[in-house]
């Protein structure tokens, strides 16, 4: 079966064949009704908290995540995405919290705390 976003190639998610222009690599793609959630991975000696993103099937960006409002910790990036058995998009963070994230806007809640 083919995905509806075709692939991710090097770290470039490509849909019908396009690039989509990134801030960094894609870790993981996951697809619900009409978009896609894409998770990039930064360099470690980059800091960027927000890199979550929501895309049109088409590629176009509709919203970035909220940056994780709990933690001292300068740089806390989301480390990996999965849907749970209600469909709820559960998003890990490098500060030990999985936050549950709204397919319509990005804005997260705590669910979990995993350390």
């Amino acid at each position: 079966m083919t995905q509806p976003w075709n692939r991710i190639d090097a770290g470039t998610l490509l849909i019908a064949g396009q690039p989509i222009s990134l801030p960094h690599p894609v870790k993981e793609v996951l697809h619900h009704n009409d978009r896609l959630l894409i998770l990039v991975e930064p360099p470690p000696d980059v800091i960027f908290n927000r890199n979550v993103f929501a895309l049109s099937m088409h590629g176009e960006r509709l919203w970035q995540i909220e940056e994780s409002p709990y933690g001292a910790e300068v740089d806390k990036p989301y480390i990996n995405l999965h849907c749970d058995k209600n469909g709820l998009v559960i998003a890990g963070n490098w500060n030990g919290l999985s936050y549950s994230v709204d397919w319509h806007n990005g804005s997260v809640s705590v669910v979990n705390v995993d350390k």
